[in-house]
């Protein structure tokens, strides 16, 4: 014989699982967020370090490229001042 397909529902422990449950999801949920914020604030503090050091970087780049300028400038004004002409000799 078949039996019938119908079950009794204990309403009332249906409730108390789905409340467990419910407080489950919220409960990982939380605990996602807040290892998410923990994770921005590492990036947001990683980043602010790479700023950091881009800077100083571009600092001491910044300063030797105008070292190096200084340096080529004061050669190519020795070499002009080799190369003027002598005004004693003649032009031709």
């Amino acid at each position: 014989m078949l039996r019938s397909p119908i079950r009794r529902v204990d309403i009332a422990r249906s409730w108390q699982l789905a409340r467990e449950q419910f407080a489950a999801v919220v409960a990982e949920r939380d605990a996602m967020f807040h290892r998410h914020l923990a994770e921005l604030a590492d990036l947001r503090r990683e980043l602010h370090e790479l700023r950091s050091i881009f800077l100083d970087v571009v600092t001491t780049l910044r300063a030797q490229a105008e070292v190096d300028v200084a340096t080529q400038r004061h050669e190519l004004e020795v070499l002009l001042a080799r190369l003027e002409r002598d005004p004693t000799r003649p032009l031709q």
